[in-house]
């Protein structure tokens, strides 16, 4: 079995932050890491929390007006954009960084173990990491009793209830905590064992519910396609898999993979429309798309990382640091989806060893390689650039390859 814990090691370029008001940082790098490039993200986006205070705005999910996080995981989500300016040296971010700890484990201790949720799972692999990534700024007598709470809620995690696809997230953070509890002698070989057949148990019941044989996410009654949580239950296979030794969800993730690559128009967009309960795509989607491309051995994983790039999710004239997904419906204007999810997918991806050696060239100006069709046994997709077939479903990019057309065949 397995015992991997893979620490994080920066190779950041944080003096970009030094830069006066109004500078737009440029992301246009070559041979960049997987830190390097989220941190332009995070650094961009804790500039935003600078100038409008530490609040956020998530229509998707009944936040509809700004305002504090209030929740273990919205404190440490937030947080978390201020990791590689603390790494950095910066007193404001290592000040904030601390404090966030701290909060998320009174909120999280303010509670019976057995109301987790995968959202706590997200929460205590940050709290784990952020210490790790600043030992000096947690004392033995503040952070020795964070690890063992955690320990001590493990189980509890592991049993809570969650929908498909965020108990395969659950299942693959709550192995990244485990490996390093054992790692840390926090937890015995026998426990790591048991919790970590919890959450082999966790992930294969997603896997047999929601994922068919040939790799396509489908949920709710009757069982409809998702591009969103299709591209984070992939994910989620591929750190499982690696990070329990199990090549059985790394394959799973592939064909899943592939599925998705296929509905992507030549320059790397994807229509969010496509499939059931449609929500914008932003930033983390493009992130994990490109990762999940490079992994899997496709050369043109970069297509996917310059369509995230740039001023492409921080559009907004009033908010220009902040993360955005882009409406494809012509003139309609854009919304705010990526506030917290963007650094918990990162912070994931991190851990995961197949992307530790990851080079990322942003600036890549190439198009996409699909072959023209995808026959699987649920759908039949043919793909010629700029229309996509899926289904009865029919979309058609626009010339200025950022909306769409959608129509319905009536065969």
């Amino acid at each position: 079995m397995r015992k991997i814990f893979s620490s994080i090691i920066v190779l950041s370029f944080i003096g970009q932050l030094l830069m006066p008001a109004g500078f737009v940082f440029a992301q246009s790098q070559n041979n960049q890491s997987l830190d390097q490039y989220l941190s332009y993200f995070y650094n961009r986006y804790s500039r935003n929390f600078d100038e409008h205070g530490l609040v956020f705005k998530d229509p998707g999910y009944d936040v509809p007006d700004f305002r504090a996080p209030r929740s273990a995981r919205e404190i440490i989500s937030l947080a978390l954009y201020y990791k590689y300016r603390a790494l950095d040296s910066d007193k404001l971010a290592q000040a904030k960084i601390k404090q966030a700890v701290l909060d998320a484990d009174k909120s999280l201790s303010s509670r019976p173990a057995y109301t987790q949720s995968f959202e706590d799972a997200i929460v205590q692999l940050g709290m784990i990491n952020l210490i790790n990534d600043f030992p000096l700024l947690f004392s033995a007598k503040e952070k020795d009793p964070i690890f063992q709470v955690i320990a001590d809620r493990a189980e509890a995690g592991l049993l809570a209830g969650d929908t498909s696809n965020r108990a395969a997230l659950s299942a693959a953070y709550w192995q990244a905590i485990l490996n390093f509890l054992y790692s840390d002698n926090i937890i015995s070989h026998d426990r790591y064992d048991q919790l970590s057949d919890l959450a082999c148990k966790k992930i294969q019941s997603v896997a047999a519910t929601d994922i068919t044989p040939d790799g396509w996410y489908l949920e709710d009654t009757p069982k409809k396609f998702d591009p969103h949580y299709h591209m984070v239950s992939a994910l989620a296979f591929l750190a499982y898999g690696e990070l329990s030794g199990r090549q059985y969800f790394i394959d799973l993730s592939q064909k899943m993979t592939v599925n998705l690559r296929s509905l992507s128009f030549s320059n790397g967009m994807v229509e969010a429309k496509i499939g059931n309960r449609p929500v914008g795509l932003g930033a983390q989607f493009y992130l994990v798309l490109g990762l999940l491309s490079y992994r899997f051995g496709f050369k043109d994983a970069n297509v996917y990382f310059t369509y995230a790039s740039g001023n492409r999710f921080f559009s907004d004239p009033q908010f220009p640091d902040r993360l955005e997904y882009h409406s494809t419906i012509s003139k309609t204007a854009p919304d705010y989806h990526d506030d917290i999810a963007f650094s918990n997918m990162g912070e994931l991806a991190l851990l995961v060893p197949g992307l530790q050696q990851i080079k990322i060239n942003n600036n890549y100006g190439g198009k996409l390689t699909i072959p023209r069709l995808n026959k699987t046994a649920n759908y039949f997709v043919t793909n010629e650039g700029n229309i996509i077939y899926f289904g009865k479903m029919i979309v058609k990019q626009a010339a200025d390859k950022n909306h769409t057309q959608i129509f319905f065949s009536n065969k």
